[in-house]
């Protein structure tokens, strides 16, 4: 499992600084957002990723769909389709889909997770047809309002049940989704439908008012790392290892520290506790 540096870890700088202080840095993988990438042009992206090397690893973000109807719907539904498309252009395997939060006029999660499952059986061609796989990504609990009525990897699981495996999958989050019981059991679970893994450290107090913002560099907080990343080690996949970092304090770093401390955490926090894995595998 090598490490993937998530440009949102660095979300102040450009990305052409990003991706050539992460080459320097020996990093071989890249999580790219679509602003940025339409910042920057996609030409002059495709040009940036062969000069550098850096494979992509995931495209953010696009959905936003369990919580409208009617024409918002069909332009959040539109906004996935071009999302993909860009992700095909940047050669990323995957597109990473936020269901959207529960509106006020229907508190039913499970009116909501069925609205979802419509827009993703209807989007599934689509990636089909880019080579692009959706990459359904359960968020912490306290955004269930605002950002994503998906909440566990068990009822993501749930909601693309019998879609292609090939063009539908799951994206898991340590820190979205490491409080829940069941983790273990139900990434064992999902197995080939675990598209891409995503690491970085809660504590407490978050800030406000933006609590998204508290995510810390693994080791930082109160994550065990070493757990989670065996169990989707067990569950079969091995790809590379997103750090993704929202915090005001750490986008005030130079690049070159974030980076530093990016490459430090991973190392200490999930890669020798995965090599020792292997280890006694072997």
């Amino acid at each position: 499992m090598e490490l993937s540096l998530n440009q949102a870890t660095t979300r102040p700088y450009p990305l052409i600084a990003t991706a050539e202080e992460a080459m320097r840095a020996g990093i071989r993988h890249i999580g790219l957002w679509i602003e940025p990438v339409e910042e920057t042009g996609i030409a002059r992206t495709q040009q940036l990723l062969a000069d550098t090397g850096l494979s992509v690893t995931s495209v953010c973000r696009a959905g936003f769909l369990a919580d409208k109807e009617g024409k918002d719907l069909r332009a959040a539904m539109d906004g996935v389709k071009r999302a993909l498309d860009l992700s095909h252009a940047v050669g990323s395997p995957m597109l990473t889909l936020i269901a959207g939060g529960l509106p006020a006029r229907d508190r039913s999660i499970l009116h909501a997770e069925q609205r979802l499952r419509t827009t993703i059986e209807e989007l599934e061609p689509h990636a089909q047809e880019a080579g692009v796989r959706l990459a359904l990504e359960p968020l912490h609990p306290l955004f269930v309002d605002s950002r994503s009525i998906v909440t566990t990897i068990g009822q993501a699981l749930r909601v693309i049940e019998d879609l292609p495996v090939e063009t539908v999958g799951i994206l898991v989050d340590a820190y979205a989704t490491y409080w829940d019981p069941s983790f273990h059991d139900d990434v064992v679970e999902a197995g080939p439908r675990i598209a891409g893994y995503q690491v970085s450290d809660f504590s407490l107090p978050l800030p406000a008012p933006e609590n998204m913002n508290g995510r810390l560099f693994p080791g930082e907080g109160s994550i065990d790392f070493a757990s989670l990343t065996a169990s989707v080690r067990r569950a079969g996949y091995s790809g590379p290892v997103e750090v993704e970092i929202f915090n005001d304090d750490i986008w005030k770093l130079p690049l070159e520290t974030i980076i530093e401390r990016t490459v430090a955490a991973f190392n200490r926090y999930i890669a020798e506790p995965v090599n020792a894995l292997e280890r006694q595998l072997t």
